[in-house]
Protein backbone atom coordinates (compact mmCIF):
# COMPACT_ATOMS: atom_id res chain seq x y z
CA UNK A 1 0.00 0.00 0.00
CA UNK A 2 2.70 2.87 0.92
CA UNK A 3 3.98 1.87 -2.30
CA UNK A 4 0.91 2.89 -4.10
CA UNK A 5 0.80 6.62 -2.45
CA UNK A 6 4.43 6.48 -3.71
CA UNK A 7 3.40 5.75 -7.13
CA UNK A 8 0.43 8.10 -6.39
CA UNK A 9 2.26 11.10 -5.36
CA UNK A 10 5.11 10.79 -7.71
CA UNK A 11 2.66 10.65 -10.80
CA UNK A 12 0.70 13.67 -9.27
CA UNK A 13 3.89 15.40 -8.79
CA UNK A 14 5.31 14.64 -12.29
CA UNK A 15 2.17 16.17 -13.68
CA UNK A 16 2.14 19.17 -11.75
CA UNK A 17 5.91 19.47 -13.29
CA UNK A 18 4.79 19.01 -16.73
CA UNK A 19 1.48 21.32 -16.68
CA UNK A 20 4.44 23.67 -15.29
CA UNK A 21 6.90 23.64 -18.30
CA UNK A 22 3.90 23.49 -20.47
CA UNK A 23 2.13 26.80 -19.15
CA UNK A 24 5.99 27.97 -19.12
CA UNK A 25 6.44 27.07 -23.20
CA UNK A 26 3.34 28.08 -23.87
CA UNK A 27 4.13 31.64 -22.04
CA UNK A 28 7.46 32.02 -23.59
CA UNK A 29 5.85 31.21 -27.26
CA UNK A 30 3.02 33.53 -26.57
CA UNK A 31 5.72 36.18 -25.80
CA UNK A 32 7.58 35.78 -28.75
CA UNK A 33 4.38 35.51 -31.28
CA UNK A 34 3.49 38.98 -29.66
CA UNK A 35 7.51 40.62 -29.87
CA UNK A 36 7.39 39.39 -33.41
CA UNK A 37 3.83 40.89 -34.42
CA UNK A 38 5.09 44.05 -33.07
CA UNK A 39 8.26 43.87 -35.04
CA UNK A 40 6.48 43.14 -38.17
CA UNK A 41 3.87 46.15 -37.12
CA UNK A 42 6.67 48.43 -36.95
CA UNK A 43 8.66 47.56 -40.10
CA UNK A 44 5.55 47.88 -41.82
CA UNK A 45 4.61 50.78 -40.54
CA UNK A 46 7.38 52.79 -41.40
CA UNK A 47 7.62 51.19 -44.54
CA UNK A 48 4.28 53.12 -45.46
CA UNK A 49 5.11 56.28 -44.20
CA UNK A 50 8.18 56.63 -46.55
CA UNK A 51 6.44 58.74 -48.90
CA UNK A 52 8.80 61.33 -50.40
CA UNK A 53 7.59 64.21 -52.26
CA UNK A 54 8.92 66.01 -55.29
CA UNK A 55 7.33 69.04 -57.36
CA UNK A 56 7.14 69.93 -61.13
CA UNK A 57 6.69 72.51 -62.64
CA UNK A 58 3.76 73.37 -65.72
CA UNK A 59 3.41 75.94 -68.14
CA UNK A 60 -0.38 75.81 -68.53
CA UNK A 61 -3.39 77.79 -69.61
CA UNK A 62 -5.39 80.15 -67.52
CA UNK A 63 -7.58 77.02 -66.24
CA UNK A 64 -5.25 75.04 -65.57
CA UNK A 65 -6.73 72.39 -67.33
CA UNK A 66 -4.75 69.01 -67.08
CA UNK A 67 -4.65 68.74 -71.16
CA UNK A 68 -2.53 72.29 -71.70
CA UNK A 69 0.34 70.62 -69.61
CA UNK A 70 2.85 69.09 -71.41
CA UNK A 71 5.28 66.62 -69.45
CA UNK A 72 7.25 66.56 -72.49
CA UNK A 73 8.14 70.38 -72.00
CA UNK A 74 8.39 71.25 -68.54
CA UNK A 75 10.57 67.68 -67.47
CA UNK A 76 12.15 68.79 -63.95
CA UNK A 77 11.01 67.61 -61.47
CA UNK A 78 12.25 69.23 -57.86
CA UNK A 79 13.25 67.82 -54.95
CA UNK A 80 10.99 68.46 -51.71
CA UNK A 81 14.54 69.84 -49.88
CA UNK A 82 15.51 72.90 -49.14
CA UNK A 83 17.58 73.15 -52.63
CA UNK A 84 15.08 71.32 -54.43
CA UNK A 85 12.63 74.35 -53.72
CA UNK A 86 14.99 76.75 -53.95
CA UNK A 87 15.39 75.26 -57.75
CA UNK A 88 11.39 75.21 -58.41
CA UNK A 89 11.49 79.29 -57.54
CA UNK A 90 14.19 79.88 -59.77
CA UNK A 91 11.90 77.82 -62.28
CA UNK A 92 9.30 80.00 -61.77
CA UNK A 93 11.10 83.19 -61.86
CA UNK A 94 12.97 82.43 -64.86
CA UNK A 95 9.67 82.11 -66.43
CA UNK A 96 8.22 85.52 -65.25
CA UNK A 97 11.64 86.78 -66.88
CA UNK A 98 10.71 85.10 -70.04
CA UNK A 99 7.02 86.79 -69.85
CA UNK A 100 5.55 83.17 -70.20
CA UNK A 101 3.94 83.29 -66.38
CA UNK A 102 2.75 86.32 -64.44
CA UNK A 103 2.54 86.23 -60.38
CA UNK A 104 -0.20 88.67 -58.70
CA UNK A 105 1.95 88.12 -54.98
CA UNK A 106 5.78 87.50 -55.47
CA UNK A 107 6.14 87.17 -51.92
CA UNK A 108 3.71 84.82 -51.15
CA UNK A 109 4.76 82.56 -54.27
CA UNK A 110 7.88 82.74 -52.41
CA UNK A 111 6.73 81.87 -49.20
CA UNK A 112 4.77 79.16 -50.41
CA UNK A 113 7.49 77.27 -52.56
CA UNK A 114 10.33 77.74 -49.78
CA UNK A 115 8.16 77.36 -46.01
CA UNK A 116 4.88 75.99 -47.44
CA UNK A 117 3.22 73.56 -49.66
CA UNK A 118 4.25 74.51 -53.09
CA UNK A 119 1.26 73.57 -54.86
CA UNK A 120 -0.44 76.49 -52.93
CA UNK A 121 1.48 79.06 -54.99
CA UNK A 122 -0.23 78.10 -57.91
CA UNK A 123 -3.19 79.80 -57.18
CA UNK A 124 -1.19 82.70 -57.40
CA UNK A 125 0.76 82.06 -60.67
CA UNK A 126 -1.38 82.62 -63.86
CA UNK A 127 -0.15 80.53 -66.87
CA UNK A 128 2.05 78.18 -64.52
CA UNK A 129 0.84 75.82 -62.25
CA UNK A 130 3.09 73.27 -59.78
CA UNK A 131 1.68 70.24 -59.07
CA UNK A 132 3.07 67.40 -56.12
CA UNK A 133 4.54 63.54 -57.03
CA UNK A 134 4.82 61.13 -54.80
CA UNK A 135 7.64 58.46 -54.66
CA UNK A 136 7.13 55.76 -52.37
CA UNK A 137 10.85 54.61 -50.95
Amino acid sequence: MATTKKTAAVKKTATAAAKKAVKTVAAKVADAAVTTAVTRAKTTTKKATSKKYAYIFFNCNDNKDAHSMNARYNNEVFADTTSGRKALLAKVEAEVVASCVNIADKDAVEHDILKGDPTEASSKIQYGDIERMIFMA
